[in-house]
């Protein structure tokens, strides 16, 4: 009883005891990816522990580390320091939907246009991250939000045109280029973003 006793007691002594900080060699970028991930979010969040944009990028690592409760936290107090900030929260539910979360999500990108309806940029982010992992009906309503706020923002209209190319929507994609090329027919960033958009994505032919 006595010994078991004392191999608690080491364990919880052991627990209590913080992890060294590593050292960021060619070594250890060469090893575990999980290590390199939550060492390079912890060194981040050390140096600039109050700024909300990095904290929801160090959520992203954890969550991509494997650490959802890490990820909870970060997000949480990026939130906490930057709760009206679309682009904050933009990064936070883009961190879920690029892992799988689409629950939390949606919740998130839903904050955007609770508590800064008016950040087109933050809109149009949401609604291009939807898009482009095939939630299109979320995201046209988000674009959807952003032409009522900028009826002629065109070159937001070829970012989510693109969007839609990547998702293999491209009878969608085609409605917001020829919006664009409507809005500036003598425009030749106009037609060059949407050749470039053709040229990179392979699933539209």
């Amino acid at each position: 009883m006595r010994a078991a006793i004392l191999a608690l007691a080491t364990l919880s002594l052991t627990a209590q005891v913080p992890k060294s900080p590593p050292t960021f060699n060619e070594a250890f970028f060469s090893g575990d990816r999980r290590a390199i991930l939550e060492g390079c979010a912890d060194r981040a969040r050390s140096i600039k522990p109050k700024d909300a944009k990095y904290l929801a990028e160090c959520g992203r690592a954890y969550l991509a580390a494997m650490d959802k409760p890490r990820a909870v936290e970060a997000f949480k107090e990026a939130e906490a320091r930057e709760s009206k900030d679309g682009q904050v929260l933009r990064l936070i539910a883009q961190a879920w939907l690029k892992h799988g979360y689409k629950t939390e999500a949606l919740e998130g990108y839903e904050k955007i246009v609770q508590r800064d309806p008016k950040n087109k940029e933050a809109v149009t982010q949401a609604a291009v991250d939807l898009a482009e992992v095939g939630l299109v009906n979320e995201a046209e309503r988000y674009m959807g939000v952003m032409v009522a706020l900028d009826k002629d923002s065109w070159e937001r209209f070829l970012m989510f045109g693109r969007a839609l190319l990547v998702a293999g929507q491209r009878r969608k994609a085609a409605v917001w280029f020829a919006r664009a090329t409507t809005l500036k027919p003598n425009e030749e960033k106009v037609f060059l973003e949407i050749s470039r958009a053709f040229a990179e994505t392979q699933s539209v032919m």
